[in-house]
């Protein structure tokens, strides 16, 4: 497992997070201006952790092998198309998210967790919007003590 903590940085981009798609990898307790993982597919666990993220760029990102989400702060609106594709759990728990968290078309093959979040302009999750691209959960999803509207029309 690769790991990366106590750290300030700068930006972690398509270009640099590729060496680590095929492994476990790990981002704790780091401050980040920029974490653009887009169009990427991680074929192992990602688990990020206390972290505060300036600007979050997920779109068409693909957790094969499972995200933890975990303990942290997103300045940024985020857009996550085209998503999920996950054979192992998806979670995303106890995190602030000050901007929108925009879900369209994605797919969650295993289980999605949204535990203990705060959504402060909310998120579309749960939003039907038009049947060949809301989102899909397979195996399910535990939803539970969230802040914040988790079907926010946009």
């Amino acid at each position: 497992m690769k790991l990366i903590e106590n750290q300030y940085i700068k930006r972690l981009d398509y270009n640099s997070a590729q060496e680590y798609i095929n492994e476990s990898w790990s981002l704790s307790n780091c401050v980040i201006e920029l974490l653009d993982i887009n169009a990427l597919e991680f074929l192992k666990e990602v688990t990020i952790t206390n972290c505060i993220i300036h600007n979050l760029s997920i779109h068409t990102s693909w957790f094969s092998g499972g995200l933890n989400f975990t303990n942290n702060i997103v300045l940024s609106d985020i857009d996550y198309q085209m998503g999920g594709h996950n054979k192992k759990e998806v979670r995303f728990e106890g995190n602030v998210f000050k901007g929108f968290f925009s879900f369209f078309d994605c797919q969650f093959d295993a289980k999605l967790i949204v535990k203990d979040n705060i959504f402060i302009y909310g998120t579309d999750l749960f939003t039907k919007e038009d049947m060949g691209f809301d989102n899909t959960f397979e195996n399910g999803f535990i939803v539970e003590n969230n802040i914040g509207k988790l079907d926010v029309f946009n």
